[in-house]
């Protein structure tokens, strides 16, 4: 008897690559020429619901143990052995969340932002960019334009759009004699 006729293999699902990752970090420092003490730097990391683990750093971690956002050393090599923190000055250190990741990204950044916040106000440090310089509301509004949505129209335009989710993330915009003028 003929065998009956298969049915034709579905095809094979195309993969979508994955989506360019950035990593953004913020620094915790002490005030210069103070240092931080690391049993007080233990503890203060601690108490903002950070734990040791993976590649001797702290972490804060989602509901699934997957990192919102992770703190390293600012002193080489940038890792911690918490039993020894104790005998140790640091004079800060890097906060930084990988994205996209667990959360939204925006969502992301906000955390990673209030963590450094109540870090540094729990030490009494100051909150820097990744290059050491004061963390600033417009250096914050620069990290914020990662990960915008966007579609480009295929013709040309009588007008220049600037998308609503841009829109949303500014304190403020408006348009005055002929020009766009966008506050963080």
């Amino acid at each position: 008897a003929p065998e009956p006729p298969r049915a034709a293999a579905p095809p094979a699902e195309e993969r979508k690559p994955a989506p360019p990752q950035k990593i953004v970090a913020i620094r915790v420092a002490a005030p210069p020429p103070s240092m931080f003490g690391g049993g007080t730097l233990r503890e203060a990391i601690v108490a903002e619901g950070f734990e040791f683990g993976r590649y001797d750093i702290f972490h804060r971690l989602d509901g699934t143990g997957r990192p919102l956002c992770s703190l390293a050393s600012l002193r080489e090599p940038g890792t911690f052995d918490p039993d020894a923190m104790d005998g140790i000055e640091y004079r800060g250190v890097a906060m930084f969340t990988v994205l996209p990741g667990p959360l939204p990204s925006q969502h992301a950044l906000d955390e990673l932002i209030r963590a450094a916040r109540l870090l540094a106000e729990r030490l009494g440090g100051v909150l820097q960019d990744d290059r050491g310089a004061q963390l600033s509301l417009q250096r914050i509004g620069q990290l914020r334009l990662f990960d915008l949505e966007a579609s480009v129209n295929g013709g040309p335009l009588p007008i220049s759009l600037l998308g609503m989710s841009f829109l949303q993330r500014l304190s403020s915009y408006e348009v005055a004699r002929g020009r766009l003028i966008l506050r963080w």
